[in-house]
């Protein structure tokens, strides 16, 4: 079996879909794609959804066959693009059965709390993550890592932990921890809020990072989203994460803890994304 990716891509420019997949890294793909004339002559491609898998020849040859009466043959020099709805094509990917979907059961654990999603859904909306979906792997999220205790998740960009909640064992208590610019010091009633949650503000031991503050504080994750409806804190999210990620995005490189990073539950995390905004236009 080939573990891989198998992916769906969106252009502003081509009424088509492109349903394909790889071994490859979802960014060295998506590069190679949008600098292929073929594909490039339609694109810019962009990611709209996707599955990690333990086959991904199988799931693709799937979906390939599902839409074949649908498959653009007019066009030289490509194979892949189906006259199909975006919203289709990921409904049916994600029939795809949960036996082949690499590190899922480690997903549903993390998961199947509504709090923990919201709180990651949040965490990932105001720090721009949903716009990074292509470089993957320079940013990294962990499911559950089994090397720190009693942490539920960890989220790197680069080299630098940039978010973590864990269980404190002794206490019982989940501590939730952020790196934020320091301009969240400008801000005394959310310093004042970190205070009354157990938590403090101190300098994050980043010698590349010198604006770098590290947050932590004490919550239950239903009450922990709270954190992000605080005065500053979505300012000083974006102005430390965006300037790391485009950093990231310049040097076109990979996290050395890539090898870890989860991409079934950033999967998970975008369609939770598109079901909330769905809600959210009906109300």
């Amino acid at each position: 079996m080939a573990k891989g990716f198998v992916y769906i891509l969106i252009s502003p420019n081509s009424d088509a879909i492109k349903i394909g997949g790889t071994e490859q890294p979802i960014a060295e793909r998506l590069r190679g794609i949008n600098s292929t004339k073929s594909y490039a002559d339609h694109g810019p491609w962009q990611l709209s959804d996707f599955h990690h898998v333990t086959d991904w020849r199988l799931v693709e040859g799937h979906l390939h066959r599902h839409f074949k009466e649908r498959n653009v043959r007019d066009i030289a020099g490509v194979q892949e693009l189906f006259c199909v709805p975006p919203h289709e094509a990921r409904k049916k990917l994600r029939e795809t059965d949960p036996e082949l979907r690499f590190d899922f059961e480690r997903t549903k654990r993390l998961l199947k709390n509504p709090d923990v999603r919201l709180y990651l859904y949040r965490l990932f909306q105001l720090s721009g993550l949903f716009g990074n979906l292509d470089i993957q792997g320079a940013w990294t999220l962990s499911s559950l890592p089994s090397t720190a205790g009693g942490r539920w998740f960890t989220l790197n960009i680069g080299t630098h932990e940039v978010a973590f909640s864990t269980l404190k064992e002794d206490s019982g208590k989940f501590w939730h921890y952020l790196i934020l610019d320091r301009l969240i010091l400008d801000f005394p009633e959310t310093i004042i809020w970190i205070g009354l949650h157990g938590g403090e503000v101190r300098e994050a031991d980043y010698k590349s990072a010198e604006r770098a503050l590290i947050i932590n504080f004490q919550e239950d994750f239903a009450n922990a989203e709270k954190i992000f409806q605080m005065p500053g804190v979505r300012r000083a999210l974006v102005a430390y994460w965006s300037e790391a990620l485009a950093d990231l995005r310049e040097r076109q490189t990979n996290s050395v803890y890539a090898r870890f990073h989860s991409y079934d539950a950033v999967s998970e995390l975008l369609e939770y994304k598109r079901v909330a905004e769905e809600h959210a236009a009906y109300i």
